[in-house]
């Protein structure tokens, strides 16, 4: 083999090694940024997660206020309505 063709062929596997090495590179930077944007996604749905179990305690919450049985009897008394035993307090009395 002449000095030629071995310095050809020293170049031509330097030139595919630094593909290689760059493809590489390429590839790595890209799983990175990847990584990064499954890593905010996530977050985002944890956040709205988090968001949304308070929201559903809070209705819990709410539930159990609306249907306990002194809210119910006060909002009876608010639209007019009237119960056994009530005492009314009229004009004419």
């Amino acid at each position: 083999m002449t000095q030629e063709k071995q310095k050809r062929l020293i170049i031509s596997g330097v030139v595919g090694a630094v593909l290689l090495v760059l493809i590489l590179l390429i590839v790595m930077v890209y799983q990175m940024i990847a990584i990064g944007v499954a890593q905010k996604r996530r977050q985002e749905l944890d956040n709205a997660i988090t968001e949304y179990k308070r929201l559903l305690q809070e209705g819990e919450d709410t539930v159990k206020e609306v249907s306990s049985l002194q809210w119910i009897t006060r909002r009876a008394r608010q639209l007019g309505y009237i119960f056994d035993g009530d005492k009314l307090l009229g004009i004419g009395e």
